[in-house]
């Protein structure tokens, strides 16, 4: 049996094994979804409900000028006058002229009742008699086009004739606004156009800090080619004429309730692909991430949805933790 060397035990174990590494500590705490309202925002520009360019239907001088602009006008209200001229004059002569014609067709009508006269005549009487009133109408609608009138009731934003100005077919005269109604047109992602609808409630905020509320009037049928979105109308009264046209406005559409949790930016954070989420633990106390989208922005924080409706999240460690990674769970109960 071989002795062992003085001072040294035969069979001695070995006391350098390796410790067991425990995973990372996190702090998690439970949270429930709560029912929130989801508001889709588009930003638009006042529109007026309607607007128009008057232009002069006849030639000639400016003798009246009845409206000026930033003048509210009812409709039917007279903004210019052109010049008559002979106008008058033909038109008693084509009322002279139409009465000749049909004392002619009622003699060739008699005539023919007693075999005197052929049809041909009587027809050509009659073709006479036509043009002669048609003549008559082209000259009396001259003579109303002498007078450029409003055709609704607006505002006139601007004026391009004075007095002793001459105006050919086509002229611009005046530019009318009906501000009545405000139109607000802004664009909606296809994710999100499903969700409206015509008539639905719309809230606008103006750039200037006032308040309107409206109605969803339009809903475009096809997308811009450039953008994908779709083109959605807001209209609100304007009765009083406090919002101009060409002002800034956010449009918020309530969409209804969805289940929501509300949580601070601190909390959250991207995977791989740059998606915004957060990271929770599921049965088994390891790592999840689950992507999120926001609903609301609040001062009391973030509303963001697409989670389960209880969720185990990660409010202290998520930084230096991965999904999929096993971690010892510390819970906070506050």
């Amino acid at each position: 049996k071989p002795t062992s060397a003085p001072g040294v035990s035969g069979g001695s174990a070995d006391n350098t094994g390796s410790q067991s590494v425990l995973p990372p500590a996190v702090q998690v705490r439970i949270l429930a979804a709560a029912p929130v309202s989801r508001e889709l925002h588009l930003m638009g520009v006042t529109q007026p409900k309607r607007s128009v360019q008057l232009r002069a239907q006849t030639a000639g001088a400016v003798v009246v000028v009845q409206a000026d602009k930033g003048e509210m006008l009812k409709a039917g209200d007279l903004v210019i006058r052109i010049d008559i001229r002979d106008r008058k004059a033909r038109q008693g002569q084509a009322k002279a002229l139409v009465a000749q014609r049909q004392a002619e067709y009622r003699a060739a009508s008699e005539l023919s009742k007693k075999k005197l006269s052929s049809k041909t005549t009587v027809a050509e009487a009659q073709a006479l008699l036509e043009a002669a009133k048609a003549s008559l109408q082209g000259i009396e609608l001259d003579m109303r086009h002498t007078r450029v009138t409003a055709p609704f009731a607006g505002i006139i934003e601007r004026r391009f004739v004075e007095i002793g100005g001459y105006l050919d077919v086509g002229d611009p005269v005046a530019d009318l606004l009906d501000l009545s109604e405000v139109v607000i047109s802004g664009q909606a992602s296809e994710r999100d156009i499903g969700q409206l609808h015509t008539g639905m409630p719309a809230r606008l905020t103006l750039s200037g800090g006032q308040q309107l509320t409206g109605t969803v009037t339009f809903i475009a049928h096809a997308s811009d080619t450039a953008t994908r979105t779709f083109r959605v109308e807001v209209t609100a009264s304007n009765q009083d004429l406090v919002v101009a046209s060409g002002m800034t406005a956010k449009i918020s559409l309530n969409l209804g309730t969805t289940p929501g949790h509300r949580l601070t930016p601190a909390v959250l954070t991207l995977n791989d692909e740059g998606r915004v989420g957060v990271k929770i633990i599921d049965s088994s106390s390891r790592v999840r991430f689950l992507p999120v989208d926001l609903i609301s922005d609040t001062p009391d924080g973030m509303w963001l949805g697409g989670l389960p409706d209880t969720i185990e999240l990660i409010t202290v460690g998520h930084e230096f933790v991965s999904a999929g990674q096993q971690v010892t769970v510390s819970r906070n109960l506050q």
